[in-house]
């Protein structure tokens, strides 16, 4: 009697412990973190109102509004991943801000919940 009180917490033990085992194979890892999702959104952010900036300043020197005309977007010194976010970021930005300057529309910060 002694020995089966002590067998069947044993068994439950090493039962679950298996169980989380075999869950955590048959899932894998995720692919990424929230550390890097929030980095992303960093250089993606970044890049918007680098890209706006760069529409309002193509505008002030009359130039035609191209986004691949800018140095910022073409040229980064930054790792592939960061650097894809950030050109997303940055071609989002300056066309939206085109679309405001020649449609006579006022600025928008991301944070707004209207739209112009």
């Amino acid at each position: 009697m002694r020995r089966t009180l002590l067998l069947v917490p044993a068994l439950a033990i090493t039962l679950l412990g298996s169980a989380k085992t075999a869950k955590a194979q048959w899932y894998g890892q995720p692919q990424w973190g929230y550390e890097q999702h929030e980095r992303e959104e960093a250089w993606e952010r970044r890049g918007y109102y680098d890209g706006a900036r760069g529409a309002d300043r193509d505008f002030e020197n009359h130039r035609r509004p191209n986004v691949n005309n800018r140095d910022e977007y073409r040229d980064t010194d930054l790792p592939r991943w960061a650097a894809h976010e950030y050109r997303e970021g940055f071609r989002r930005g300056y066309y939206e801000r085109v679309r405001q300057i020649y449609n006579g529309g006022r600025w928008r910060h991301d944070d707004d919940d209207r739209r112009w």
